[in-house]
């Protein structure tokens, strides 16, 4: 299962939707990704069927505006090299949302998800942003999260770019310890580290099977 958070263009509201086969089926009910996660596996699986049958809308993938998967509730636990920090929900944005001007340094990685049941674990690429004084300014999450599915993902590759020039790479096994039974039911492991950038340095961000995005630093769009 691959998920995402957009904002619907029939409303301009937070929407939940399923990717398939390149569109985003739109779910018709009222919950949240993080309330369906809340709810369970089951409630996942029967949240995408339902999709499947009765979408609310349906947009091509590369034409919705996507939000960061899941607002978290409590302070989200990372770790970058050896640091560990805890990063507050305020700080949460999605890869189409701006990444704020004072941003520096790149950290890529992945979070991981769990279900309220831990019948499944879901990851999503991570971006935690430093200021020059390397502290935390920004954690954009998503665009998409991608269920397990209890098949074991393999480890994932993660390279970071800007002018097609790469300034970082990395990978990540979804077996490490810090994801796989570390704090929180959020939790994200950020081992690429980007030299400075610049303020409208474009940088591309491909996490391999989880999805590839590009932001501009200090984008107002």
């Amino acid at each position: 299962m691959r998920w995402v958070t957009y904002l619907s263009p029939s409303g301009g509201g937070k929407r939940v939707g399923a990717l398939d086969d390149g569109d985003v089926l739109g779910y018709p009910g009222p919950e949240s990704l993080g309330e369906l996660l809340d709810a369970g596996y089951h409630a996942m699986d029967n949240a995408r069927q339902t999709c499947l049958r009765a979408a609310s809308e349906i947009i091509v993938e590369p034409e919705a505006r996507m939000c960061a998967p899941v607002d978290p509730a409590a302070l989200v636990p990372v770790r970058v090299g050896d640091r560990e920090l805890e990063i507050h929900p305020e700080l949460v944005r999605g890869v189409d949302d701006a990444v704020l001007p004072e941003a520096r340094t790149a950290c890529v990685g992945v979070a991981a998800l769990t279900t309220a049941d831990v019948r499944a674990v879901a990851y999503t690429p991570a971006c935690l942003w430093l200021d020059e004084e390397e502290r935390p300014v920004q954690l954009t999450l998503g665009p998409v999260l991608t269920f397990d599915e209890g098949r074991g993902m393999r480890p994932i590759e993660l390279s970071t770019s800007v002018d097609d020039l790469e300034n970082g790479r990395g990978l990540v096994d979804p077996a490490h310890q810090w994801l796989a039974s570390g704090p929180g039911r959020m939790r994200a492991l950020l081992p690429v580290i980007t030299p400075a950038l610049a303020e409208d340095d474009e940088l591309l961000v491909d996490a391999g099977e989880l999805g590839t995005y590009e932001v501009r630093v200090g984008s107002q769009v």
